[in-house]
């Protein structure tokens, strides 16, 4: 900004245009009255100060320098070597158990994943039984509900099974009981 403000200086110096830049500020009326050799002047010294300050602060760093010193003071009640590697030692072992933990769970997971593909492949089995039971349920002659043949008594109703001839599910009975 304040090389701005020199190149404005310097056009008015030159050309003859009054501060052009300073009108737009809010106070322009008090810096409309400004000399224009004054305003170069002026605006050629701050230009130099604020490169002198962003040049120091650029090359030098305050803030690095602020942070090495409080660095420097903790570094000075302790003994940095023993520190570190104590620090690099409890980083190791936790590490180490982290590694260890990970591997057992690993170890289980794969005990469990072997485990249950087995107890899949007996569900797979049990399944197919049921499906096949399922297929070969007979209806009950006395209530209609599906029953497996291997029953002497209804579990529904109770009706006595072996006097009567079974019917696959779903088809409709062509003789519902024998006689005696």
């Amino acid at each position: 900004m304040a090389v701005l403000h020199t190149f404005d200086a310097s056009l008015s110096f030159t050309i003859g245009n009054v501060n052009s830049i300073l009108k737009l500020y809010p106070l322009s009326n008090i810096l409309e009255d400004l000399d224009v050799s004054t305003y170069l002047w002026a605006s050629i010294a701050l230009t130099f100060v604020l490169f002198g300050i962003t040049c120091i602060i650029a090359f030098h760093d305050p803030i690095e320098i602020l942070i090495n010193k409080i660095l420097s003071n903790v570094e000075t009640e302790e003994n940095p070597t023993d520190h570190t590697i104590e620090s690099s030692l409890s980083t190791l072992e936790m590490m180490n158990g982290t590694l260890t933990s990970n591997s057992v769970v690993l170890h289980t997971v794969k005990d469990n994943t072997s485990a249950l593909k087995a107890d899949l492949g007996q569900l797979a089995k049990i399944l197919e039984k049921l499906e096949k039971d399922f297929k070969e349920l007979k209806t009950c002659p006395s209530c209609g509900k599906g029953i497996s043949p291997n029953f002497r008594f209804c579990p529904y109703c109770g009706e006595l099974l072996y006097a009567h001839v079974f019917v696959n599910k779903g088809s409709l009975p062509e003789i519902r009981s024998r006689q005696p």
